[in-house]
């Protein structure tokens, strides 16, 4: 998804560009929260997930296009989860809207046991029973959620348990912006790695390693946007060896270096 949504996520504050709301009481176990995203400029943007699954919907464009390491075209709306790496969006202008369902960790997993390629279009997940696109499309923000609400109520799996474990150990690495080591979780959650990779690959499709350094890169890359703070000070804080150490980092996800935006 567009890096935008994820500044707004992680920052917590207001944006022109976002506009949030929850879902129905029953899928709050499912459904972290609903996103509208409006797009601001015509530059392409750097698209980045945060681990946890979501369903991105187009409102305005049929047709989005993904360049660098995941370089294919999607129509309507898609599934996204792990991490992505020098990834971009184009076809994306100033005015497009976005509808992003942000999923709790494990939520997918009430809805489809097996979890989706890191991109791939609703069509190859949902085949016998598509989303209602028009319908959305026509409605206000409202109306919308109570379609989604509706949509994802119905597809919900009988007989499934939240994974408590598995959401306190992605809250955790929140909550310390991924500066921590996996055997610091396992103490923490008293359980064993093999467990852990398990139940992560499981979830989110990616390692907790994997996870935790792309949450840590996350916190990072928002301090080189939003802060004057020096490059080695802004490594440090992240968790980071040096400013070389993170450089390197930088340039595995964006494809780019620091300054090229400072």
């Amino acid at each position: 998804m567009p890096v935008d949504i994820l500044a707004h996520i992680f920052r917590n504050q207001p944006s022109p560009a976002v506009m949030a709301m929850l879902p129905s009481v029953a899928l709050l176990p499912v459904v972290e929260c609903y996103y509208w995203y409006t797009h601001l400029h015509n530059k392409k943007t750097w698209a980045a997930l945060d681990g946890q699954p979501a369903l991105v919907i187009l409102l305005d464009t049929a047709t989005i296009k993904f360049t660098g390491n995941c370089d294919m075209e999607i129509r309507d709306a898609f599934f996204c989860n792990g991490t992505l790496e020098n990834t971009y969006i184009e076809k994306l202008t100033a005015g497009m809207r976005l509808l992003i369902v942000k999923f709790t960790a494990d939520g997918l997993s009430h809805i489809k046991p097996q979890l989706p390629d890191v991109l791939l279009p609703i069509a190859k997940l949902w085949e016998s029973s598509l989303l209602p696109l028009t319908d959305i499309r026509k409605s206000s923000q409202l109306q919308q959620a109570k379609i989604l609400n509706t949509f994802l109520e119905q597809q919900l799996l009988h007989n499934t348990t939240g994974n408590f474990l598995l959401q306190a150990a992605t809250a955790s690495i929140r909550e310390c912006k991924g500066r921590l080591t996996v055997a610091q979780l396992c103490t923490t959650l008293k359980v064993n790695y093999k467990w852990l990779e398990r139940n992560f690959r499981r979830a989110v499709g990616v390692t907790p390693k994997t996870y935790i350094n792309n949450i840590r890169f996350l916190h990072a890359y928002f301090d080189v946007q939003l802060t004057a703070q020096p490059l080695t000070g802004i490594a440090l804080d992240n968790g980071y060896y040096d400013q070389n150490h993170f450089i390197k980092a930088y340039k595995k996800f964006t494809g780019t270096l620091p300054s090229s935006c400072k």
